[in-house]
């Protein structure tokens, strides 16, 4: 072996050594930072590919307290542009949407033609059919417990005076349930109806998917509030998500101001109730409904459990916020977790754009040895 080829090997011989060496400190930075655990709720949406559908969980019709006949509130939904919807009727199931001829209208709906309060048109009906449509029609009901409570996928549609009760019974029918307008009973029952009455029902009914934050034009904005405050106490463990409802009742000009917008591969019932239990869904209240300008869009969403990063692209937006324990805590569209100096276990963000709002779901934060 000449000279030569000795300094060759031994040069090689030290390159290895220098990547095993470098792999190895890698290795172990790597192990040393324990990174973010962020829950994710977008997790597996891939935003180049899914359809973004619109939906609406809450509206009712002359089945019960609506003035509008069932086949009028889809159409107008249709209309719209809307591909999912839910008539949730007081304590009535308005559904199938094929059965609309075949069913009678509420007495309180006869009472308000005779007295000159709707037109005999609101209580004739006809049938719907959702496939040529193009739409996905939601079995649903509002059940109307003290607190009213909207059912879906489920058949279930007593009236209750304890909410345990349809809680437990619209569980076992293997349906999902989201809290309605919360607003309205903390304001009118703050005694009972407080943050820990939420916390207790949610802790306690895995299908309780969510809470409205929006009820048609707004009516309650302590719900939001009110969402942050349960959040505090059950992320990142027990997930929220929030929803945007029209709660329509027949004035148009109340349709179509408050939606959710679905992010799914397929329109099919059961990507739909898929989509209500993890959360792939964002919400948007626009102030003069579809009249007003189009609503900012989310394009995608990025999140980096290493560096503590989560980064929405958006157009059409005025600014972003960042809300955790019910205060702003970064502004812009990349919230840095290590620049938050107080304990948090959750974080979602708002989207602004002239006279509209849009909002992600919340991010479960875990512990981490960054924090």
């Amino acid at each position: 072996m000449n000279k030569l080829h000795r300094i060759f090997l031994q040069t090689k011989t030290i390159r290895r050594l220098i990547l095993v060496c470098s792999f190895t400190f890698a290795l172990m930075i790597s192990g040393c930072s324990a990174g973010w655990e962020i829950a994710n709720p977008y997790e597996k949406v891939e935003w180049d590919i899914h359809q973004r559908f619109k939906a609406n969980f809450h509206a009712h019709t002359t089945c019960s307290d609506g003035r509008l006949n069932p086949q009028t509130v889809v159409d107008e939904y249709h209309r719209l542009g809307y591909r999912i919807l839910a008539i949730t009727d007081h304590n009535r199931i308005t559904y199938p949407w094929t059965d609309f001829a075949e069913m009678e209208p509420s007495e309180r709906s006869k009472e308000r033609l005779e007295k000159g309060e709707i037109n005999q048109e609101a209580l004739v009906y006809e049938n719907r059919d959702p496939f040529v449509l193009g739409m996905i029609s939601v079995q649903g009901n509002e059940i109307s417990t003290p607190h009213h409570v909207g059912s879906y996928f489920s058949d279930y549609n007593q009236r209750s005076e304890q909410e345990e009760i349809a809680f437990a019974s619209t569980e076992s029918s293997k349906g999902i349930a989201v809290i309605n307008h919360p607003g309205r009973y903390t304001s009118e029952n703050p005694k009972k109806y407080n943050a820990n009455w939420y916390i207790d029902i949610l802790t306690r009914f895995d299908h309780l998917v969510g809470m409205e934050i929006y009820n048609q034009a707004d009516r309650y904005p302590t719900d939001r509030q009110l969402w942050d405050s349960v959040l505090v106490e059950l992320m990142p463990d027990r997930p929220v998500w929030g929803f945007a409802n029209d709660d329509f009742h027949g004035d148009l000009n109340k349709l179509g101001v408050s939606w959710n917008v679905l992010i799914l591969p397929e329109l099919t019932e059961k990507w739909v109730c898929r989509g209500m239990k993890e959360g792939r869904f964002f919400y948007v209240h626009a102030v003069e409904g579809h009249q007003g300008p189009q609503p900012p869009n989310i394009e995608s969403i990025k999140v980096n459990n290493r560096k503590g990063t989560i980064e929405i692209r958006v157009t059409g937006e005025d600014s972003i916020r960042w809300i955790s324990n019910g205060q702003v805590v970064q502004r812009g569209n990349v919230i840095r977790l290590g620049k938050i100096p107080e304990t948090f276990s959750y974080v979602r963000a708002e989207i602004f754009g002239p006279g509209t709002i849009i909002g992600t779901q919340p991010f479960g934060i875990g512990d981490s040895g960054n924090k």
